[in-house]
């Protein structure tokens, strides 16, 4: 590239054209599973896929040192060639596998020593703003890397309950919000992944917990936020036959405290079953497998809840008015990890 520093748009287009993928998310999606078979030709394979042994076939080097710009990992270039990984050792395991494949997918990109990359927070991914859009790959990426096909698929067959999430976390060694919307994504049926956690509508947070004014029931600001906090969808990731069909599920919209949801997070306990939703228009009667997640206390209901990831399966389900365009989730697929 004339030996100047590639642009993000440059970084992404060459990654296209020297693949000859019909997309970008395509191409990354073949790198990584040219990946996965050079590590079974060379050595086996076996879950949970080794990704210290990936990035040593990539060529990348290991170092000891802290990632400098970022909290979780970073691939830097090496002064005598080649790039180094810094991973920061207090990160839990799962985010430490997730934030090692990510950076390894950056090394699919044609040109990748000429900068350092860094994971970024993964909760805002942006389509339209082209750095965003190449981290957006790289989950991608990583995704294929962690779950690789067919054996992913394979063991994601065999589970019809929320428990068997809680097991394919664990056989893959990944977090369980990354396990469950891996699940949803190579789905074939109309199912979500939908990750609740606990907050307050967008029209409460100019008006309740103010530290300017007192309430009526006279208890402190912080308890007040508390005690409003319901569980509430964050993001959904759907399968294609999902957003096919047309359902949309709004985010920010709240559920009872009731149901297999409610008694994930009360519980942390893995829960299943039947619940009518009332999830605006595609309100009904889903099939439920809920997950808790781990939860930080500060984030958690007022009964020390959990926040919860749940696969929804229409059963009953208000059929839409009309087909609409599932907008881009917000956030990455795997904030947690």
């Amino acid at each position: 590239m004339n030996g100047l520093p590639a642009s993000t748009r440059q970084f992404i287009d060459e990654l296209v054209r020297s693949t000859g993928a019909d997309s970008p998310e395509e191409a990354i999606r073949g790198k990584a599973r040219e990946l996965i078979q050079k590590l079974e030709a060379t050595f086996g394979c076996q879950m949970p896929v080794d990704v210290n042994v990936l990035a040593s076939l990539q060529g990348i080097h290991g170092s000891n040192d802290l990632p400098i710009q970022s909290p979780d990992a970073e691939l830097v270039p090496r002064s005598e060639g080649g790039v180094e990984m810094r991973v920061h050792p207090d990160r839990p395991e799962t985010r430490q596998r997730f934030s090692i494949a990510h950076e390894i997918t950056h090394t699919f990109f044609p040109d990748y020593e000429q900068k350092g990359w860094c994971r970024t927070d993964a909760r805002f991914r942006n389509r339209e703003d082209p750095d965003q859009y190449l981290e957006m790959l790289c989950d991608i990426g990583a995704a294929e890397l962690l779950f690789p096909q067919p054996w992913f698929g394979n063991d994601a067959a065999s589970v019809s309950d929320a428990s068997g999430l809680v097991s394919l976390a664990t056989t893959y060694h990944a977090s369980r919000e990354a396990t469950v919307r891996r699940f949803v994504e190579t789905a074939t049926e109309a199912i979500a992944a939908v990750y609740f956690v606990w907050k307050l509508k967008p029209t409460q947070k100019k008006t309740i917990g103010r530290k300017d004014q007192m309430n009526l029931l006279g208890i402190t600001p912080e308890d007040e936020v508390r005690e409003a906090l319901r569980l509430r969808i964050e993001y959904t990731i759907p399968s294609e036959c999902f957003r096919s069909a047309g359902h949309y599920l709004p985010n920010d919209k709240s559920i009872e405290s009731a149901g297999p949801i409610y008694e994930a997070a009360l519980t942390g306990q893995p829960c299943d079953g039947e619940c009518f939703l009332e999830l605006g228009q595609s309100a009904g009667t889903y099939n439920i497998m809920a997950v808790p997640l781990w939860t930080e206390e500060t984030q958690r209901g007022s009964k020390g809840e959990n926040m919860v990831a749940a696969v929804l399966k229409p059963m009953d389900v208000r059929k839409p008015s009309k087909k609409r365009k599932t907008p881009e989730p917000g956030r990455s697929l795997f904030d947690d990890l």
